[in-house]
């Protein structure tokens, strides 16, 4: 029988549940939600359990077989699978695993590691080594890929590159402290927040942001400011880890529009002549990248439980 296993994919604006199968990690069923962030964790793991049902149910109806549950998160996720931060929603001190560890093998992840796993499966990253996967969504974070696995650092945190400031100096005697966070300037909520504020609008996004950076001058700034400023934060990324490839994934990093304009942008910080010309791509799998790869994931938590 082939098998089947469910990935959900809970994000900081949407959660999408899927089916996958694992011979080729085809999307067999789906379902997207909101994301109810602002309402707690408590009300999105309630979702996330109501999916998990769905797609079990939905399963059964199909006589597919599923035997393991992957979830990835848009938080730190420790290498134990345990949620380790809070900046979307907080399910740490919540009883996760009780419930939803009867839908099957039970296997979270954070989301970037996830969708880069799937990358090096079956998309940009294929047949690869070693790949850097950056998301570029509501919020921003990478993965280092190498021999096929998701590099996940001594604690499972090697995957933000923005979310802390940086400080450097400037002034007429340099010594004026300027500090920058580029998660706080350049994600995708960030950009919604703050081209919200200018146009007196709270609820905008970053895609209104780049839908009216042709007609606005205030929006095509902050696009072209935001673009520069994540170029230079991938340019050292890639100083730092020389990957072979650079695979660009989330809303933003993946928009035809935009990698080939970021993409440009980020080689002139490129420090070794050798690097300037690697390939810096888009995601070919698309938004349901995360969900594949968790179920693929999942599903190798429940191989190594089998062996003997």
């Amino acid at each position: 029988m082939t098998r089947h296993a469910i990935g959900i994919d809970v994000g900081g604006t949407k959660t999408k549940a899927c089916i996958v199968r694992l011979s080729d990690g085809a999307v067999v069923a789906e379902r997207t939600e909101a994301t109810p962030c602002q309402t707690g964790g408590a009300a999105v793991l309630d979702l996330v359990c109501d999916l998990a049902a769905a797609m079990r149910g939905l399963a059964r109806k199909e006589a597919l077989d599923t035997t393991a549950l992957g979830i990835c998160l848009p938080e730190l996720v420790t290498r134990d699978g345990e949620p380790a931060s809070a900046w979307n929603f907080d399910w740490r001190g919540l009883d996760y695993r009780s419930r939803l560890g009867s839908y099957g093998v039970l296997h979270i992840d954070s989301d970037v590691r996830a969708a880069a796993f799937a990358e090096g499966w079956m998309g940009a990253g294929k047949d690869v080594d070693p790949f850097v996967y950056v998301t570029i969504s509501t919020g921003l974070s990478h993965s280092l890929v190498i021999g096929g696995a998701p590099y996940e650092g001594a604690r499972g945190f090697a995957i933000h590159f923005s979310g802390s400031d940086l400080v450097a100096f400037d002034g007429p005697n340099q010594d004026r402290a300027v500090r920058h966070n580029l998660e706080l300037f350049a994600g995708g909520k960030a950009l919604g927040e703050r081209y919200g504020a200018v146009i007196a609008r709270p609820d905008t996004t970053a895609r209104a942001l780049f839908e009216a950076e042709a007609q606005d001058p205030r929006a095509a700034e902050m696009v072209s400011n935001a673009l520069l400023s994540l170029a230079s934060y991938l340019g050292q990324l890639i100083n730092t880890l020389d990957p072979a490839v650079l695979v660009l994934g989330g809303g933003i990093g993946s928009d035809p529009k935009v990698t080939p304009r970021l993409a440009a942008l980020t080689r002139q910080f490129i420090w070794a002549e050798g690097a300037r010309d690697m390939p810096i791509v888009p995601s070919l799998i698309g938004d349901t990248a995360c969900a594949i790869g968790v179920a693929a994931l999942a599903h190798k938590t429940t191989s190594r439980m089998e062996r003997p």
